[in-house]
């Protein structure tokens, strides 16, 4: 019998305790790189003696998979009598679009995932917890031992759950295992032992650093997921949990107790449904998530739906294509010609930073242009039979049916965007604002979103502020950019800045700019997003930068997926709250809320 788990957890421990309940032996491998005969070995010498055989990570070995279906499959034919009985394969791995289909088939499928909610959480790490783990620390310590128990479990619990709001809640979702609490308790409770014997207080900036920098931090990739992490570290793992009265949040405190029962029946009492206040998030954290819910559904529904036309009156699927490609057509951006470029270009300046961002921008949208124009021509042929129907034409027909864009325009223009009339408006806004750029001269203000490369743009911006500050000495590698929000929408901005550049078309994702505070504020409730200001970008000397107390360094990305590429530059907003508020909050600027 095969068992196949996509992993949410380490499975290895439910898997040997079950071992041992059926008197079982597990033996395992981590798939990878040269595991491919050792795995071999394994699974044969399962099948003669009946034993147990886990085979973890199966996605980094996919040859082995097919290979393995291959061999179960002749040994089930073939040589029955081989196979005893008692033998079981478990095979744990990630979701893999190119994991053999047999191989899923004839196994039973398991999904070992965290689980869901605050309460079911805590349920979960006290049932691991016993007796033992209360009682291993005694005297004056004891009390301390077990209010850091709690907090690190409830804290445990809140990183997890918190995945499920997605980029709002982490920019990558990582998958806190139960091995990574059960460090962090050994840790905390030899650390409580080496203190007590010396006679010290606990060290929590050692506490705080051990456990969201070495043991759950050796996980976290992303520098804005560790400063996340970090402050949830500085509000639950630190003295002020010790005081009477602590609550992580209204209606959650830590229970006080010598038995594991008295733990195990406070979180009992606890909501079933977690308000996303409690992780630090505003109340539209919980729209959103629902949201991508319904989205993930609707989106699943369409995907596996009849493709082909119905016997209806109404229009056929060829007839609604042709017409989406008519209508693309009509309003498709005119190509640029190279000689009416570069002349463009020389006119305004061929040596400035700015300048030559504006020519690779424009190449880049050319190929943009030149893909869909093609595409267009090439479908209207295809269906009406006059040239073959290739993979990528009947792909471009999937989609632009259901008002997606298609994916060989997605690769090159590396705009991912959830509906084709976004995407499309989106090509001709850059058309626009860069024509009126080449045509008319430097604009008074620009438009982020509307460019491939805004990270580009920012350093020609830099180099710019550089240049003008050329007799003062001023290096590119010593200049950092200064950012303020001027409080002007883009049609009050009469003229551009003396130094630096006018930005807009930012979205603040988790809070709001209030403009007649100047500063940021609480979302209102069902506006998840709220646009930003004109924002002024220059440069400063590095030694000179100086921010207020309560300034909050907000990311920016291109789009909702905060990651990788897509991060263009930290902007730092005026706040009379403190950074952590926002932090918790996973506020960040975005060019395109779609």
């Amino acid at each position: 019998m095969i068992f196949i788990l996509s992993t949410g957890a380490d499975p290895t421990n439910a898997i040997n305790e079950l071992a041992k309940k059926k008197k079982k032996q597990v033996r395992s491998i981590s798939m990878g790189q040269g595991q491919e005969p050792a795995a071999r070995k394994l699974v044969q010498q399962g099948m003669l003696q009946g034993s147990w055989v886990l085979l973890q990570n199966c996605h980094l070995g996919l040859k082995m998979m097919n290979e393995l279906e291959g061999t179960l499959l002749n040994k089930r034919a073939n040589e029955p009598e081989e196979v005893l009985d008692e033998f079981r394969l478990w095979i744990s791995a990630e979701p893999h679009p190119k994991f053999p289909i047999g191989l899923l088939q004839m196994s039973i499928k398991v999904t070992n995932e965290a689980p869901a909610g605050v309460r079911a959480g805590l349920k979960g790490s006290y049932a691991w917890l016993t007796q033992d783990h209360l009682d291993a620390i005694t005297g004056t310590s004891q009390l301390t031992w077990r209010t850091m128990l709690f907090a690190l479990c409830f804290m445990h619990t809140v990183v997890q759950e918190r995945r499920k709001f997605g980029p709002l809640g982490f920019n990558i979702p990582y998958e806190f295992s139960q091995a990574d609490l059960s460090a962090c308790v050994q840790f905390i409770q030899n650390h409580i032992t080496d203190v007590d014997g010396k006679k010290r207080p606990v060290d929590w900036p050692t506490v705080n650093y051990m456990v969201c920098e070495v043991q759950y931090g050796g996980k976290i990739t992303d520098d804005f997921d560790r400063r996340l992490f970090n402050t949830y570290g500085q509000a639950w793992l630190a003295p002020r949990v010790m005081e009477g009265g602590f609550e992580f949040f209204k209606g959650y405190k830590v229970p006080q107790g010598a038995d594991i029962e008295v733990y195990r029946k406070y979180i009992e009492t606890l909501p079933l449904v977690d308000n996303p206040e409690l992780f630090g998030l505003h109340s539209n954290a919980d729209l959103v998530f629902r949201t991508a819910q319904t989205i993930t559904v609707l989106s699943t529904i369409l995907d596996i739906s009849p493709k082909d036309s119905g016997g209806g009156s109404g229009e056929s699927r060829e007839d609604v294509v042709l017409r989406m490609v008519d209508e693309l057509e009509g309003k498709l951006p005119p190509d640029y010609k190279g000689e009416e470029t570069k002349a463009g270009i020389k006119a305004l300046g061929a040596t400035k930073p700015l300048n030559i961002c504006l020519q690779q921008e424009i190449d880049r949208l050319q190929k943009v242009i030149s893909l869909v124009r093609k595409t267009l021509i090439n479908l209207k042929l295809a269906i009406a039979g006059t040239i073959v129907m290739s993979a990528d034409l009947a792909a471009a027909v999937d989609a632009l049916f259901l008002a997606r864009v298609p994916p060989m325009w997605v690769k090159v223009s590396q705009l991912e965007m959830p509906t084709m009339g976004v995407w499309f408006g989106n090509i001709v806004g850059r058309a626009e604002q860069l024509t009126g750029w080449l045509k008319g001269g430097r604009p008074n203000s620009f438009w982020l979103t509307g460019l491939f490369n805004p990270q580009g743009f920012l350093t020609a911006n830099r180099q710019e502020v550089c240049r003008k500050h050329s007799k003062e000495g001023w290096a590119l590698d010593d200049v950092v950019n200064l950012t303020k929000v001027v409080n002007m929408e883009k049609e009050e901005v009469r003229k551009g800045p003396d130094e630096g550049v006018y930005i807009y078309g930012l979205f603040l994702d988790g809070c709001r700019w209030d403009k007649p505070g100047n500063k940021l504020a609480d979302s209102f409730p069902k506006v998840p997003f709220a646009p930003l200001p004109v924002l002024l970008v220059t440069g400063q000397l590095q030694s000179e930068r100086k921010l207020d107390a309560y300034s909050y360094s907000a990311p920016c990305y291109t789009n909702k997926t905060r990651r990788g590429l897509n991060f263009i530059v930290a902007v730092d907003l005026r706040s009379e709250e403190p950074p952590n508020k926002w932090i918790l909050r996973g506020v960040c600027l975005l060019c395109s809320k779609d």
